[in-house]
């Protein structure tokens, strides 16, 4: 490839070199067709060089169209720095990976060493493939088609990354039985299959290489494990001059989940029937590996039972606090530790004497020092509720902790808190919750912030760092971002998209009644979408903010399409994994697709396919929501507003998401309707609307309609007063 040597001149300012990148006569303009500078792409390739160089921070909000990753890879690529990109999801990592990095290198004649690394489950475990393969306990009866192509597919693959393997789909219960996990690997000195190990090159090959593209979960994992060894190890990523998180808004949600702790009862049964396995194959002397196990299946059931009785269902999360009676749970859970013990102590008796019951030793430690510290709670509730005086250390902890964390200076700067303000009103303590499933319960204890731990985190780590995503701010304030993630002092921007949103696009807020009653409003929603469906002819999102509201209006909907003759295919969330449900909708080119808060982002349907998105109300998180409840009582005894400061921020980046989902290029024409009469009632609606693009806006249906059914005539009429 013939290389751009001015670009790389390291005697020339990296400022000046990105520029001349992105000019009129530059090296991608050359390589790309119809490409042409955009002043947004631009101005954000220059503050990432900036911040290269300076090692700062930077928060870039861009708009759709904006082109982030070729305004974060150009200079990085120039400065020769390593660089570490993290993404909130494998598409994204898959885009940067095969598409956009082999493109800028061969734009602008250079071979960057590049990898992308994903978390070990994505990996073809060739020690699990062989004893999947010799037990023959596979889950469907065409598993063993399956367990063939996936033995074929990882004799000749470089890489055993089963996204190349598209034949097994990605949600097949055969994965789990033919890849690895963190508890079951056996590492470095007892695997007999680790030279040949795809984990194992993945790893080698991100830490030799110049860009290394992860997810979110894997990046926290790899500080995480260096932070824990005091900075002894490397952890799993090279060290970086350059740290760019994209889909960044992604990044508090995932972060809490990370440095939160929990078990299940799922994890209490896949370790009982592992131990019973390999016990009786491995050291069938050791133990009564099948009453142990049956001890630890009927405590579970028997706890399951209970917590039915008590009232939790399939579906719940809630905070143990509110769950009335919840102390009465303690025998049966104090019988299913006592159960597990036993097959953790027929573990300890038999280590040593197979690598792979070592092992699992250690995941069983690890969850039955959980289950150890959750029957401390439990005993507790039961003394509360028995009239005893329980000291509740930890809340008491929290509590100092918040009250210390008192701090009375304003930002400095418009739209981005100070690290000692609001960031830390969010440390301290944490949230006790169960979630119900159908496999079972899980126990978590989540913190209230991350703040902290990732602050320090990053400045170990030192270097420059980049925020960026098209919904980073509420109307431009960084404030809520910056609390969520401790980022102190930054460098804010935004660029708005180069779409036309004006021209493109049509808001409709219709007059509905605010909404109260999820079903009653799912209802008017459907009735008031239905005339703008018929106008587009099909081409429709319903994005809803509950699953309860996802159901009635593919209900209605139902109703609908029956009366007219089931003009358009209706598909719902559920009937297919997501990718398929997407890829379905673009094949039809005239569907109605129904969805929760999963479609709101992520989703990227190009064209006439998608013309109208309908939302149902403002995605404000549940008050009872265990992880927000517990948030918003502590910013309420710090004296702030949990709505201003944490309710209404979260649901405009949301909303800004949602509505993200119609206009995907400069070609795309749509209508955005949003269902909640809230956006011009009341007085934070201004705020609401300040987020959105500039489309054209009406509470007009017939204007809507036009927009559809006569564009020359709308388009005519866009610069009167609607």
């Amino acid at each position: 490839m013939r290389r751009h040597s001015e670009l790389f001149d390291a005697s020339r300012p990296l400022a000046e070199r990105v520029a001349a990148a992105f000019a009129a006569d530059g090296p991608l303009a050359r390589a790309t067709p119809g490409f042409r500078p955009r002043p947004g792409q631009t101005d954000f390739a220059l503050a990432v060089a900036e911040a290269v160089v300076t090692h700062g921070t930077l928060l870039a909000e861009a708009g759709t169209g904006t082109g982030k990753s070729f305004a974060y890879l150009i200079p990085a690529i120039l400065s020769g720095s390593v660089v570490v990109i993290s993404t909130a999801g494998k598409p994204l990592q898959d885009q940067l990976f095969e598409k956009d990095i082999p493109a800028l290198c061969a734009a602008l004649g250079v071979n960057v060493p590049a990898a992308v690394l994903k978390g070990r489950a994505n990996y073809v475990c060739l020690l699990r493939l062989e004893r999947t393969e010799e037990e023959g306990m596979l889950p469907q009866r065409d598993s063993y088609r399956k367990l063939r192509e996936i033995k074929r597919f990882a004799s000749v693959s470089a890489t055993g990354d089963r996204a190349e393997l598209p034949t097994v789909p990605e949600d097949d219960p055969l994965w789990p039985l033919v890849t690895s996990t963190r508890e079951n690997c056996l590492g470095k000195d007892k695997c007999p299959h680790w030279q040949e190990c795809f984990v194992r090159a993945a790893r080698e090959k991100a830490m030799q290489s110049q860009i290394v593209v992860v997810n979110h979960h894997l990046y926290l994992s790899s500080l995480a494990l260096k932070n824990a060894a005091g900075g002894q190890i490397d952890g799993m990523l090279p060290q970086a001059n350059l740290t760019v998180f994209d889909e960044a808004h992604q990044l508090p949600a995932i972060a809490t989940d990370f440095f939160g702790t929990f078990f299940s009862t799922w994890q209490i049964d896949q370790i009982s029937t592992e131990a019973r396995y390999l016990g009786m194959n491995h050291a069938r002397d050791g133990a009564d590996w099948d009453k142990l196990s049956h001890a630890a299946f009927k405590a579970i059931a028997d706890f399951r039972i209970a917590a039915q009785t008590l009232g939790l269902k399939e579906g719940d999360r809630r905070a143990v606090k509110t769950i009335e009676g919840f102390h009465t749970l303690a025998e049966p859970f104090g019988v299913m530790l006592q159960a597990f013990g036993g097959v953790v102590r027929a573990l300890e008796a038999n280590k040593g004497r197979n690598d792979e019951l070592d092992a699992l030793l250690v995941y069983a430690g690890e969850v039955d020092r959980e289950m150890a510290g959750w029957e401390s709670i439990f005993r507790q509730l039961r003394k509360e509720a028995e009239g005893g005086e329980a000291e509740d250390a930890e809340a008491g902890a929290a509590v100092e902790k918040l009250e210390a964390s008192a701090a009375s200076e304003k930002p400095e700067k418009p739209g981005v808190a100070p690290i000692d303000d609001f960031a830390l009103r969010r440390q301290g303590g944490s949230v006790q919750w169960v979630s119900v499933s159908a496999s079972g319960l899980r126990f978590n204890n989540t913190p209230l912030s991350f703040a902290k731990e990732f602050s320090e985190m990053r400045g170990a780590e030192g270097g420059a760092w980049v925020f960026t995503s098209a919904t980073l701010s509420a109307a431009g304030d960084f404030s809520h971002f910056c609390a969520e993630t401790g980022i102190a002092d930054p460098k804010a921007l935004t660029w708005e998209s180069p779409f036309n949103y004006w021209e493109q696009g049509c808001f409709y807020l219709p007059k509905l009644p605010a909404p109260v009653n999820t079903l009653e409003h799912a209802s008017r929603v459907v009735e008031a979408a239905w005339p703008l469906v018929e106008a587009a002819g099909g081409r429709t999102f319903f994005l809803c903010t509950s699953l309860a509201a996802v159901a009635r209006v593919a209900e209605e909907l139902e109703v609908k399409l029956d009366y007219a003759g089931r003009p358009y295919p209706l598909l719902v969330q559920g009937q297919m994994p997501k990718a398929a449900l997407i890829s379905e909708f673009r094949r039809h080119g005239n569907a109605i697709l129904v969805g929760s808060m999963s479609f709101w982002e992520g989703v990227d349907v190009r064209g006439d396919a998608l013309s109208l998105v309908v939302i149902d109300k403002l995605p404000f998180s549940p008050p009872d929501e265990p992880v927000y409840a517990a948030r918003s009582e502590a910013i309420r005894r710090r004296g702030g507003s949990p709505f201003a400061l944490q309710a209404l921020p979260e649901a405009i980046i949301s909303l800004k998401q949602g509505a993200g989902r119609l206009i995907r290029s400069e070609t795309d024409r749509g209508v955005f309707m949003l269902c909640d009469a809230r956006v011009a009632e009341k007085s934070y609606g201004r705020k609401v609307m300040q987020s959105l693009p500039d489309f054209y806006r009406t509470r007009s249906l017939e204007k809507a309609r036009q927009f559809f059914l006569d564009p020359k005539a709308w388009h005519e009429a866009l610069y009167v007063k609607p």
